[in-house]
């Protein structure tokens, strides 16, 4: 390949210079790559011819980031069937990721080859089975030249991007299905602190600013007295003290017809008459009293407004010196402690949905995957716009670092597969609906290879059918051996020279 363009721009010169006709044999170079579980060997070379100097070019690889080695020397061992082994060296490569070594072994026969680096910032020790040694004259066997794969993309081209290669795995999948969500108060932790009585927000106090954390039963605003008595203090101790009268009276006349009914001067139907008069009575001052309970004047006629619960003050809807009417908002408290989870399910995924409900999701800009600690709810209508079912989880915000109204995009987990081959999403191709992947038959050759997918976890994506476990992948940069492909279709040249 690298060798062969050179020698034949040279028999052409000596060809076209030379009076008499001359036949000029070109020699096929033999390519061979071995991998090891550090590195990637390719290597280049003539067929050597015994007592003949040959020139070896090597590609040498860290599989880690699959970049050149760039330091330390490369020792070169050929061990024949019998006899001594010929040891050569590299003090350095000639180029990032390329040593060059000429080489002279005396006895024809096969030999196999073993690379040892020195260590110096990599170290490994690559055997390279066969290297088959020439008589005078003699042809190499077949099936010592070439490395296969109809795309060429030379090391040096992958060297310079972002380009990795690597076999596929086998891994236990899980297979979910996506969707849209968004958190929300927990209904039962969200409340709105409601003015009791008819006033006037009292400047004496300054009003809770969104994102305060308050506690139950601290006072988060003061009410000055209507210039009007209705709807205020007044009016509510007023009904108060004459509704607790009532109860009195109607206490005493309860009392009066049983004992009446008991001496067998007065019907039963009096006493039951009396006993439902003093039931409504009640009924009458129980709200009554939770409203005198809550008001608790703070002294000067101010009626203080105490939060119902603790959490965080998320909207203020009054402000210091204006009017507000009995149960008119002031503010409203949401506790973000737990938080629930809203999931809009597309209607065409409600089976495979509904098979496991077991839920994970991310937030933009937040790094980590959150868990919901349990499902609250199906719904059972599906939206008519959105053609989505609501499905609420509950999910634990201790820390707070979850908002209520952020968007999710959240997982359901809908089944597992044990040992799937899989390999990274980078890794595929779409092409009008198909999936390919590119292989690597050897250092510098791919072919592109249709595959079927299955389900996508965590970033990788199932095969299953296509490619075999053995085989390696482009895994990343898989873009540039596609761009490789379409300029060598278009005509491009490809070649290049050490």
């Amino acid at each position: 390949m690298r060798y062969m363009a050179f020698l034949l721009f040279f028999a052409v010169i000596v060809t076209g210079c030379s009076s008499k006709q001359k036949t000029v044999e070109v020699k096929e170079t033999v390519s061979e790559t071995v991998w090891t579980a550090k590195s990637e060997l390719f290597m280049e070379y003539d067929p050597p011819v015994a007592g003949e100097k040959t020139g070896f070019l090597f590609h040498l690889t860290r599989l880690s980031d699959f970049k050149p080695v760039t330091e330390g020397g490369l020792k070169l061992v050929f061990t024949p069937a019998s006899g001594e082994p010929s040891t050569f060296t590299s003090p350095a490569p000639a180029r990032p990721g390329i040593f060059k070594v000429e080489v002279t072994l005396a006895n024809p026969g096969r030999y196999s080859l073993k690379l040892i680096t020195d260590g110096k910032g990599f170290g490994d020790e690559i055997t390279v089975p066969e290297v088959q040694v020439l008589n005078k004259g003699e042809k190499p066997a077949d099936g010592h030249a070439g490395g296969g794969g109809a795309i060429a993309y030379l090391k040096e081209q992958q060297w310079g991007v972002d380009f990795m290669v690597a076999r596929p795995i086998k891994k236990d999948m899980d297979s979910f299905v996506t969707a849209t969500g968004e958190l929300v108060p927990i209904s039962s932790a969200e409340a709105t602190v409601a003015a009791p009585l008819s006033g006037i927000i009292s400047t004496a106090k300054q009003l809770p600013f969104i994102g305060k954390k308050v506690a139950k039963g601290e006072v988060v605003a003061l009410i000055d007295p209507p210039v009007r008595p209705e709807g205020g203090i007044g009016q509510l101790s007023a009904a108060y003290a004459e509704t607790k009268n009532r109860v009195a009276l109607a206490q005493k006349e309860y009392d009066r017809a049983k004992r009446l009914h008991e001496a067998k001067i007065a019907p039963l139907k009096r006493v039951e008459e009396a006993e439902l008069s003093l039931a409504s009575a009640k009924a009458a001052l129980e709200p009554l009293e939770k409203a005198i309970g809550s008001v608790n004047s703070e002294g000067n006629g101010r009626i203080a407004v105490r939060a119902l619960m603790s959490g965080t003050v998320v909207e203020v809807t009054a402000g210091a010196g204006k009017g507000v009417e009995a149960g008119q908002p002031v503010l409203r408290i949401v506790n973000t402690g737990a938080l629930w989870l809203k999931v809009n399910v597309p209607a065409t995924e409600i089976g495979a949905a509904a098979k496991s409900l077991n839920a994970t999701f991310t937030v933009a800009g937040l790094p980590d995957r959150f868990k919901p600690s349990r499902l609250v709810s199906i719904g059972d209508m599906l939206d008519p716009q959105t053609r989505t079912l609501p499905v609420l989880f509950e999910v634990p915000n201790p820390s707070g670092r979850l908002k209520v109204g952020l968007f999710t995009d959240v997982a359901i987990r809908t089944g597992s597969v044990a040992g799937a081959l899989a390999v990274p999403k980078d890794a595929l191709i779409e092409d009008e609906g198909r999936w390919f992947v590119f292989i690597q038959p050897s250092g510098e050759a791919f072919d592109r290879r249709e595959v079927k997918i299955g389900i996508e976890d965590a970033g990788f994506i199932q095969i299953t059918d296509g490619l075999n476990r053995d085989e390696r992948v482009v895994t990343r940069g898989a873009y540039y051996v596609k761009q490789a492909e379409s300029a060598a279709k278009g005509g491009s040249d490809q070649g290049h020279a050490h």
